[in-house]
This record gives C-alpha cells, structure tokens and sequence, in this order.
C-alpha cells in the first residue's frame, strides 16, 4: 500500500526521496490524509497545468464544503468579490494580466537592473567583513520586498504603509470570519493602496511602465475597476516574495555544497543565470501547485471526478529522470533546464523575468563579496507549498577549505 506522509519528520529538509518513492510506485496517487490526488511525475504536472479549462486555479472550485467555506468567506469581506489573478482561468485572467503585462517587459526588467544592484549592495554593506551573515534576513528577504515595492513604482515614502496595507487586504480575505477587525482593517487599506496609486510615477527609461502606472492609467481608462486594481497591486506584492527570497537561500546553499560552481562563477567561467535556473530545478521553492477538476478527467491512467483537489508536485516533477538526466545532481552546466518553478501556460509567472534579475544580481554580487561561502546555520521553513530556510547563516571559506 502507497502511503504519503509530507507532515512526518525529515520531509521539509529533504523531501526527495519520499518524492522519488511514490513516483516510482503511484505517480497519480490520491492521498486520504490530504484530500487531493498527489502528481509526481513531469507530464501528468503539465498536462495539468497547461489545461485552464479542465483544472481550475480558483480554491472556491472544490467540491463540498471546502469550497463552499472559500465562497461564504469571499461573501463576507471587503473587496472578496474582487478577482485575484493567481485564481482567475478565464477572460478575466487574460484582462488583468493584459493590464500589467508590459511593466514586465524586457525592455521594463533591463530598467531596474542598476535598482537592483544598488538594491544588493545596501544590504550586502551592513555584513561585517571576514563575519558570518544571515542570508535570509539580511538580504534575501528585504531583497526581494524593496525590489517589488521600487519595480511598483510607488513612492519610496509609501513602501512600509503599502506592505501594510497590502498584508491587511489578504489576511481578511484569508482569515476574515475569524477576526472582527480584520474587515474595517481591509477597507483602510485599500483606501490607502488607491491613495498611493495616485501618487505613482512611471519608471526612468524609454518606455517609463511601472506595475503602478500601468494600473493607474488602466482606472484613468475604465479598464479596472478600484476594487481589481487593489487585488491586483496587493496579489503581485506579495505573491513572489517569498519563493523568490528562499530561491535565492537554495541557490548559495547549493553553491556551498558545490563549490566548483562557484569557483567557476568567480572566474567568470559559469554565468550567474545558469546557476539560477538550475536551483530553480534542482531544490524549487515552490514546492507544490494545487488545481482543482471541473470535470471528471483521466490523469495518468486514473479517474479524477470533478470537484477533487490535485496537488502538482512542482519539486517531484522538476527531478523526474524520463525529463532530466541524473536529476539529483547539481548541474548548472546541464543543457535541459524546462523546469516548471515558474509554471507554464496561462499561469506562468508574471514576475519571472523580474526574480530571475534579482537572483542573478545577487548571487553575483555575493559570490563577488564572499568569494564562495560556508553555510554555519541553516534552519528551514516554509510549508508544503513554499519551502525554503527560515535561517540561513554564511560566512567566507578558510584558505585552502574544500567542501562538497
């Protein structure tokens, strides 16, 4: 008998093998313990992703009372009719998306760069040289929130008042029913979001497109309305953060254990993306997709019925051997690098192109600083869907050290 058990101890730090287990005996298992069918292998993760129409983003698309309780909650709280774009599969989803598109843009994304950079190396300042840093607090986190809130296009006097507004807005849609305060919290803030949307300026550069400006000429044009464009600014500033700091906590643990890429990295024979694009594969931060069956369907050879839930199991699919050769190896050098931690199709990350810069800046301006690091602590977090370290301490090699 097939069992599953992501809750038992030892899976957070290493789920691989568990993964690699039940690809091998179940790759289409359903699990009584989580109510969804678990997706292990590459093709059924995306076939499922790839197909909108049959497999729902939205979690008000469960069957029974699952869903039942997403759409009461929905009901009950300020801006829950709203349509949040990680959730929306139809015209809407195109709509919104249209609407941002072009502030993640080459040309837009080539324009934050220098940003970035100046970004990384105020954090990377406060380290004490030859001294242990904290990874996660001290860059990776802060990294990825300032990189978002500058890419907004909001005042920099706004930054700290939109995070909060912004965690408001979606602890009432999370939580709402059970806080009381939570809705008059959600409608003080969005009063404040579309306050600071006023005061948005476009980006320097040729096309001047910022996630703000795109959305206040959009309300200008009658495009969206001042509820979708909160859920908008609010579902981008913090969808990413999170995965995008504990990528950048994967890619320097994987660097300590893999010293030669780094060694290559410094020597300029190893470019900084790759080593991006293979941690993306290798040890993803997004760890599972759930989707949800608006039809009965056959999914590997087994009968899914509509209403169930289906876990995509990002970090199974990503070292599935009939896709990657030798996936458990740390290879940024491998050629195959179709990995599916950004997704694919309709719901392929928006910010993309925006994390992959940050990432890469990072990991360049780090390895350029620390020369290739240790890991001292690493403490781990996160959940079934997003994991990564919670802790992750570096200090430079000694002279002459060899590891992994």
């Amino acid at each position: 008998m097939v069992f599953f058990r992501p809750d038992r101890p030892g899976y957070g730090e290493n789920p691989y093998p568990e993964l690699e287990r039940l690809r091998r005996a179940e790759p289409v298992h359903w699990s009584a313990n989580l109510g969804a069918w678990v997706l292990t292998r590459y093709a059924e993760c995306e076939q499922v992703l790839l197909d909108a129409e049959t497999f729902s983003a939205d979690p008000a698309d469960e069957g029974g009372p699952a869903g039942e309780r997403v759409a009461a909650h929905r009901a009950a709280m300020p801006l829950g009719d709203a349509p949040i774009l990680g959730h929306e599969d139809g015209p809407d989803h195109a709509r919104l998306r249209g609407v941002v598109n072009r502030a993640f843009g080459a040309r837009a994304i080539a324009g934050r760069q220098r940003d970035i950079r100046a970004i990384v190396a105020e954090l990377l300042g406060r380290a004490e040289p030859g001294r242990p840093f904290e990874l996660m607090g001290g860059l990776a986190r802060p990294l990825a929130a300032m990189t978002a809130l500058q890419h907004f296009g909001l005042p920099p006097a706004r930054w700290e008042g939109f995070h909060a507004a912004a965690l408001a807005v979606m602890r009432a849609r999370v939580e709402g029913l059970s806080d009381p305060a939570a809705p008059a919290g959600a409608e003080a803030a969005a009063d404040y979001i579309l306050e600071a949307l006023d005061e948005a300026a476009p980006a320097p550069g040729e096309d001047g497109s910022t996630v703000a400006s795109e959305l206040a000429r959009a309300l200008d044009a009658g495009e969206l309305s001042a509820a979708e464009a909160v859920m908008l600014l609010v579902h981008i500033g913090l969808a990413g953060n999170g995965p995008t700091a504990m990528a950048l906590g994967h890619a320097v643990a994987a660097l300590a254990a893999h010293p030669a890429a780094g060694e290559a990295m410094l020597r300029g024979d190893l470019a900084p993306g790759a080593v991006v694009e293979e941690t993306l594969r290798w040890d993803s931060p997004t760890h599972a997709v759930p989707r949800f069956a608006l039809a009965d369907v056959q999914v590997g050879g087994r009968r899914v019925r509509a209403g169930q839930r289906l876990l995509v199991m990002i970090g199974a699919a990503n070292r599935d051997p009939e896709r990657f050769a030798e996936p458990d190896r740390f290879d940024p050098w491998r050629r195959e690098d179709r990995h599916l931690s950004f997704g694919v199709g309709k719901h392929y990350c928006l910010g993309a192109p925006l994390a992959r810069a940050e990432l890469a800046i990072a990991l360049e301006e780090l390895v350029r600083r620390f020369g290739v690091p240790r890991v001292v602590e690493a403490v781990r977090g996160g959940t079934l869907l997003v994991r990564g370290f919670e802790r992750l301490v570096i200090a430079p090699r000694e002279p002459g050290e060899l590891e992994g």
